[in-house]
């Protein structure tokens, strides 16, 4: 274990004192008034400092936050697909990336309550500017990947990422959760990058297809009705392409909290089913790392559920019309909150956002 300490969350023998810098934050009074509402700070503390294991500590504040980000920010949350995990065995979910922490929150939500345990999760690094994130991060099993350096110093953190992920699923049969591609899909669009799956196989002594047999990859797929953050992304896509944007400080965690407690509708979350070794045969001439990402994809897309906004935005774009798929309701709120930015090309850019799962399942 001591040669992934940079990278690696915390053990069980160090939650204790992550939970005594957790309940000595100055803001955990308002933290736990959000989880607790009728829980002195006191006797939060002491139900804390109560964890000694990941376990304990994830099944009791985090699922209970988890459950209350439910209830106050989302309307429905549903889920499908549990039944393709075999209890006791490890996966690498690879999921499409929409909310920075949600999307795997939601995952670790669902399966603590019917497989009794969490997955790991990659996170990027730039997430953990403020050291009490890192804390929190680290005691539900984050997995930090780095992110910048000289593409020397880049391909030696993805190598020593790939042999932690090869080395909790194969040897300490733990399951992983990761992003399809670094940072959220800004655009709506959810491909998984190529890079990605042969950063799996870097850490591995097998060859690349047995490398990624037998990491059992489940694509997931999660879907919002309402994105919390989607003037915020619209606005970063827009000024990207000008070469105007440049990230402000704090605005990562900005968009981890506008994530959280914003509204998001419904919420569906679909677990697909693992990727058998006859699909990790790419065709002749065929880039592996491509063939798979595409298999990806195309599961991704299978367990996408369109929402009513996802059908607005097109109908908004294109003038095509979806009867039933939708309301007026749900039509005058898209073009209220694509009303509220300064320019046309954001006011589309926030659009073809919700629009493009449309063009993806279209073969559904």
């Amino acid at each position: 274990m001591e040669t992934f300490d940079d990278i690696r969350p915390y053990t069980d023998a160090e939650l204790p004192q992550a939970m005594q810098r957790i309940a000595s934050w100055d803001m955990f009074p308002q933290v736990l008034r959000f989880i607790y509402p009728d829980m002195s700070a006191d006797e939060g503390r002491e139900r804390l400092l109560a964890c000694h294991t990941i376990h304990q500590f994830q099944a009791t504040f985090m699922n209970d936050a988890i459950r209350r980000i439910i209830a106050e920010t989302i309307t429905e949350f549903t889920f499908s697909g549990l039944n393709n995990l075999r209890r006791g065995e490890p996966y690498l979910f690879v999921s499409n990336h929409r909310d920075i922490t949600l999307d795997a929150f939601l995952l670790q939500y669902l399966l603590i309550h019917h497989r009794g345990d969490t997955s790991h999760i990659v996170f990027g690094e730039n997430l953990l500017s403020l050291p009490i994130i890192e804390v929190l991060f680290r005691s539900n099993k984050l997995i930090r990947m780095e992110r910048g350096g000289s593409p020397r110093a880049f391909y030696n953190s993805l190598h020593h990422l790939s042999e932690y992920i090869n080395y909790l699923i194969a040897d300490q049969r733990h399951s992983v959760w990761i992003a399809q591609k670094n940072g959220r899909a800004k655009d709506g669009v959810d491909r998984t990058a190529p890079a990605v799956v042969k950063m799996f196989t870097l850490g591995s002594p097998l060859p690349p297809q047995e490398a990624l047999d037998r990491l059992h990859i489940v694509p997931m797929s999660i879907s919002y009705e309402w994105d919390p953050c989607d003037t915020m992304k619209a606005t970063e896509l827009a000024l990207s392409r000008q070469g105007t944007y440049h990230k402000a400080e704090g605005e990562d965690l900005r968009s981890v909290v506008t994530g959280i407690i914003g509204a998001k509708g419904h919420v569906h979350l679909h677990i697909g089913t693992p990727l058998k070794a006859k699909e990790l045969n790419p065709s002749t001439g065929e880039d592996l790392f491509e063939h798979v990402a595409e298999v990806i994809d195309r599961r991704i897309a299978d367990g996408y559920r369109l929402m009513g906004t996802n059908y607005a935005a097109h109908s908004l774009l294109t003038g095509r019309l979806h009867p039933g798929r939708y309301t007026q309701r749900t039509l005058d709120r898209l073009k209220v909150r694509a009303a509220a930015l300064p320019t046309d090309e954001m006011r589309r850019l926030l659009l073809e956002a919700y629009a493009a799962p449309v063009y993806a399942t279209r073969h559904k």
